[in-house]
């Protein structure tokens, strides 16, 4: 009996801490479909301006390509803002109030002439 609840003990504690080691990185698959590419992408929670150091590794993301995003996070609120640099002109464009719960796949659009932004995910 006692073996069984040190088992028992043992397996939850890894479970939990699995699982929380599981929340403290964040993985999706970006997708550029801006026309313009992509050197930097950065994360704040919504409206607070604390932006991340870039989470876009390796070179530029061209327009039209997909990238796994990995980075170590601690995201307490779903609700997060994406800022990019884009590397043909070092222009800036900021996507607002994207959920990033059980976020898998995320498209960026933008128009540079109207500076509109727009995202379609999967979650």
């Amino acid at each position: 009996m006692r073996l069984r609840l040190v088992t028992f003990c043992i397996a939850l504690v890894s479970l939990l801490g699995g699982t929380a080691l599981a929340q403290e990185q964040t993985r999706f698959l970006l997708i550029n479909g801006t026309n313009y590419p992509i050197r930097e992408l950065v994360v704040s929670p919504h409206d607070m301006g604390t932006w991340s150091k870039n989470v876009l590794r390796g070179p530029a993301l061209k327009p039209g390509e997909r990238r796994e995003i990995v980075f170590d996070s601690r995201i307490y609120d779903c609700n997060q803002d994406f800022k990019v640099v884009f590397d043909d002109d070092a222009s800036l464009a900021i996507w607002r109030y994207l959920n990033m719960c059980e976020l898998q796949k995320i498209r960026l659009n933008f128009d540079r002439m109207s500076g509109v932004t727009t995202a379609s995910y999967d979650e």
